[in-house]
């Protein structure tokens, strides 16, 4: 599905999307959207109630959101990643967020994806969004698409039985 769904902002030659260069399991969709040399962002706003999860739901104490990230980098050229996720209210003002910003991965060293991945649980009543950012480039400034590479993203929401 490409970007729909997502604002973006392409810095240097902006987002791709490509073929996954190695298998993540469990994955639907064996693709992943890759960033270039300059600093690229993307954004998604998920509304948890036009989701179905019902208001009264999200009030309550037995809810957990579960976010989930997969990244890496190319074996030729190193990347920086991070993940900014907030939770937000009717208002799209913060209430809580959860912030990434793994060390990069270095020029020849292994290929493949890390998760990165977090839950939030205890946050109060009145959450309605969650904003999933995502912020990407390659370490040697290479004109193309050589910078993070992203894929299986997720936001789950989770019913806590205690």
């Amino acid at each position: 599905e490409g970007f729909r769904g997502w604002e973006v902002e392409h810095g240097g030659n902006g987002w791709a999307v490509e073929k996954n260069l190695t298998l993540v399991p469990g994955a639907p969709s064996q693709t992943c959207f890759v960033t270039s040399f300059e600093w690229c962002f993307k954004r998604q706003l998920v509304d948890l109630v036009m989701e179905g999860v019902w208001q009264e739901l999200l009030d309550s104490a037995q809810i957990e959101i579960c976010v989930a990230d997969w990244w890496g980098a190319r074996e030729n050229c190193g990347c920086i990643y991070r993940l900014r996720v907030r939770l937000l209210d009717v208002y799209e003002n913060e209430v809580v967020k959860f912030s990434a910003s793994p060390n990069p991965v270095l020029q020849w060293t292994e290929r493949g994806y890390r998760q990165v991945s977090h839950v939030f649980t205890n946050f109060g009543k009145g959450i309605r969004y969650v904003s999933f950012e995502q912020y990407g480039r390659d370490t040697r400034s290479w004109v193309g698409h050589y910078g993070a590479l992203v894929t299986h993203s997720s936001v789950r929401v989770r019913i806590r039985l205690s």
